[in-house]
């Protein structure tokens, strides 16, 4: 294959990272919903908050990866369609992108403003920052509530837009980022 000839289909490794990273996105807000509903104080809250910290910072890692693999990689041509729902696609991935990066940042920094190690599978990551109120409070509007429905919002219309292009549009959108899609795979 040449450099001029464009693939049809995301490779094994960046669909390996797209399902990596929705499957983290969802284990978090499982893991934020069973910490919201365990008793305040009680060791299953704790146990919760713990599992959705090492969760998101392997979020991050893993993010930083993929952006790093996206750079060093050839991707598909964008799908074809009007100018304005490229620079929405577009503007979506990117913002994904951002949200995934700067959330677990505000996360790390809600926990470490506080002056408290964060927790990464049972290993403490020491706070870089100690104890800043104003920091919290900055840190708890990038990592709470309202970050959780935008989240929440931008997953939704991924998923839509996916459903979107592969069966009203009918252009194979999700079979490019599938194992088991028609096309031809380059990794």
């Amino acid at each position: 294959m040449n450099d001029t000839q464009s693939i049809e289909r995301y490779g094994i490794v960046a669909q390996l990272f797209h399902w990596v990273v929705a499957a983290l996105l969802f284990a978090m807000l499982g893991t934020n919903l069973l910490r919201e509903m365990a008793e305040k104080g009680s060791d299953a809250r704790t146990e919760w908050l713990n599992l959705h910290m090492s969760l998101g910072i392997l979020l991050f890692v893993i993010v930083i990866l993929r952006l790093v693999w996206t750079k060093k990689t050839r991707q598909p041509a964008p799908l074809p369609g009007s100018w304005i729902t490229r620079m929405l696609a577009k503007a979506a991935h990117v913002l994904l992108n951002l949200a995934t990066l700067l959330v677990p940042i505000g996360g790390y920094l809600r926990i470490a403003s506080k002056d408290v190690p964060a927790d990464f599978f049972g290993t403490p990551i020491p706070s870089i920052v100690g104890d800043m109120p104003w920091l919290h409070d900055i840190a708890k509007i990038g990592h709470g509530t309202y970050m959780e429905y935008f989240f929440y919002i931008l997953i939704s219309l991924h998923i839509l837009a996916a459903l979107w292009h592969q069966y009203v549009r009918k252009d194979g959108a999700i079979d490019r980022m599938v194992p088991w899609g028609k096309t031809t795979a380059v990794s």
